[in-house]
């Protein structure tokens, strides 16, 4: 039999994600049509018992992320330490767990979403702008899939490959429900595939190109895909990252030099210089 504490959790996941892909949709497509998002957020929240709901609220005024996973013995949303008796009881899903630094509700991840953490040597340069979250190898010339499932897992293996995380099949599966929500294609071509609550680093971006593009969920088909690993605590800085992103590429001669990029380099370069302006 299902707890009920662990069905509450489960809603309120379902609420939050449902509250981020519209504040995605809205730094990704500031004129979009938010009204069948609405009336679901709407739904759910009507649903939770009132000073349930009045908590949540208060915390979404401070944070995108109101309900956040555990990472070990600690809160993914502030990173403080929890003693062992709240991470069991957290484990255990008898009752709702807020984390004492930052008031987070806390709950434990089914399968817990973790990446690899590439160190900074000593003497490496400051990073600015997009550099803080990409890099040369991470941009994928000429992607071969031809279909949505076909592309995520792509650009899942190349972080992958280049050893950014250990895995694709959880973070796969992730993507897929993330976009099942609803899709992150938006105007011009361009997608924004991401993966919320990836623990174990910061922010990843990998940069994938399809020359005949693909159906991905939006009006026309979409050749350009942004794919990001986002860990808890900068789910809110993604929302900027977004909307600089969409800033950079709202001008179709930016669009065309990456789609017109023949090699790694070149396509990192036309990143580069395409968002210094909005992604500083």
């Amino acid at each position: 039999m299902v707890r009920k504490e662990t069905h509450t959790i489960k809603h309120l996941i379902q609420l939050q994600d449902l509250i981020v892909a519209r504040a995605q949709q809205q730094a990704s497509m500031p004129k979009a049509r938010l009204e069948q998002l609405d009336k679901s957020i709407s739904t759910l929240a009507g649903e939770l018992p009132v000073e349930l709901k009045s908590h949540f609220n208060r915390l979404l005024q401070k944070s995108i992320e109101a309900i956040v996973p555990i990472t070990g013995d600690n809160c993914s949303g502030c990173g403080y330490a929890l003693t062992k008796t709240m991470v069991n009881s957290i484990h255990g899903g008898d009752e709702l767990n807020r984390c004492p630094n930052c008031t987070r509700i806390l709950y434990s991840p089914d399968v817990p979403l973790t990446r690899n953490s590439p160190r900074r040597r000593w003497g490496d340069p400051v990073k600015r702008g997009i550099e803080r979250f990409s890099a040369p190898e991470l941009m994928v010339v000429s992607l071969k899939g031809t279909t949505r499932e076909d592309v995520l897992l792509e650009m899942c293996n190349n972080l992958r490959e280049q050893g950014y995380i250990e895995s694709c099949d959880d973070l796969h599966d992730a993507a897929l429900r993330r976009e099942a929500i609803v899709s992150t294609a938006v105007e011009h071509g361009i997608a924004f595939p991401h993966v919320r609550g990836v623990e174990g680093g910061g922010l990843t971006l990998t940069l994938g190109i399809s020359k005949k593009g693909v159906d991905f969920g939006g009006t026309t088909k979409t050749k350009i895909f942004f794919y990001m690993v986002i860990p808890t605590a900068a789910s809110a800085f993604y929302l900027k990252l977004l909307s600089g992103l969409t800033q950079s590429f709202a001008k179709k001669e930016a669009r065309d030099a990456l789609l017109a990029a023949k090699t790694q380099e070149e396509l990192w370069k036309i990143l580069v210089k395409a968002t210094k302006k909005h992604i500083i």
